[in-house]
């Protein structure tokens, strides 16, 4: 009979001190296709440090061994699951973050506000000699049964949402290209995403659809099945590649203008998701037919605020434009992802604009 894949796993427990020195000598690996860069919040670490010196239960650490040296007998582990958690231990050991008293849930105890160095002998002894549940997996199991195993794990686990899967699933050309346009300093320079966000991968789906508009026109859905669906078809082959990777950066480049315009309400305006999205495909349309985004463009979106701000004000467009406004205030309230409704925003954008 086949081995089973279970016969494959065995879960053994290695304590705090293993798990350190292990990703000290450069035996554990992160692994960013199953989960993204560690990027946990300040009171998450915090939390699961002060789990670990109450002597509650963590869960389990998946570790994948990938090669075993020949000579010294060292395997190096990719951590499938558990990568937070761990650097999060890594991190506080190092002397990263102190248990600040506003995220400890016991505010009067005696590690609060403290760093590790600070710590009494006792608390430190609890860290290093906590024991951690690792499931060590074979390395006869080959990435494929490693992604399936990992979606498995988080299929009833709320905690990952539909793009965290996808960064799981797929490690092809469509995500290294999202992954690689997130990278840019437009995001973080205008405040675009949050770190939770960010950590979330929110950025990345983002970027997809805007990257889906590039290849299925203003009509292409932003559902998530319609999501997969493109990171499927764009998952070996995408010859596209440099072409959408310099339309994107175009767009950011032009959209830059309305950024950095005297008018710093059109900042605040477009650093929201929803108008942001709506105006790169807008500045997409500009460049096709104008080459750039010249001032009066920016000149009508400040126009456009302004009405969106104050739809009585008659004296900016005329009684139907002021209309088409009140009904774009209306649907960018409403669900953002309703192709309908997406399409209706830019057409009224279009036009209050003259493109």
């Amino acid at each position: 009979m086949a081995e089973r894949k279970i016969d494959l796993i065995k879960t053994e427990t290695r304590n705090v001190k293993w798990l350190v020195d292990n990703m000290r000598n450069e035996l554990l690996k992160v692994d960013n296709s199953f989960q993204r860069q560690y990027v946990w919040l300040k009171k998450h670490q915090v939390k699961l440090i002060e789990t670990i010196l109450l002597g509650y239960s963590i869960p389990e650490i998946y570790l994948w061994g990938i090669d075993t040296d020949p000579d010294n007998g060292d395997t190096v582990y990719s951590i499938v699951d558990g990568q937070q958690r761990i650097g999060a231990v890594v991190d506080f050991i190092e002397g990263k973050f102190n248990l600040s008293v506003t995220s400890v849930a016991e505010k009067d105890a005696s590690y609060a506000n403290k760093h590790f160095s600070d710590l009494n002998s006792d608390e430190k002894k609890a860290i290093w000699d906590y024991p951690f549940s690792i499931r060590f997996i074979r390395q006869e199991f080959v990435r494929q049964d490693i992604v399936t195993m990992f979606l498995r794990l988080n299929s009833t686990n709320l905690s990952l949402n539909p793009q965290e899967l996808r960064n799981a699933e797929f490690d092809g050309k469509f995500l290294k290209l999202a992954e690689e346009l997130s990278n840019l300093n437009f995001w973080e320079t205008y405040k675009i995403f949050n770190q939770q966000q960010v950590r979330r991968m929110q950025d990345i789906q983002f970027i997809s659809n805007v990257l889906i508009f590039f290849r299925q026109g203003i009509e292409g859905d932003t559902t998530q099945t319609n999501i997969n669906r493109v990171y499927d078809l764009y998952n070996e082959t995408y010859e596209e590649y440099d072409d959408d990777k310099n339309l994107f950066n175009s767009i950011l480049n032009e959209m830059e203008k309305f950024f950095k315009s005297t008018d710093e309400k059109i900042g605040e305006f477009l650093s929201k998701q929803t108008h942001l999205y709506t105006f790169m495909i807008i500045t997409y349309y500009i460049l096709k037919m104008h080459g750039e985004v010249k001032e009066e463009h920016v000149q009508k979106v400040s126009k456009f605020i302004d009405a969106y701000e104050n739809t009585s004000n008659s004296n900016l467009f005329t009684t139907k434009i002021l209309s088409d406004i009140a009904e774009y205030k209306k649907l960018s309230s409403e669900g953002t992802q309703s192709k309908s409704k997406r399409m209706r925003r830019i057409q009224i954008i279009k036009s209050v604009i003259d493109i």
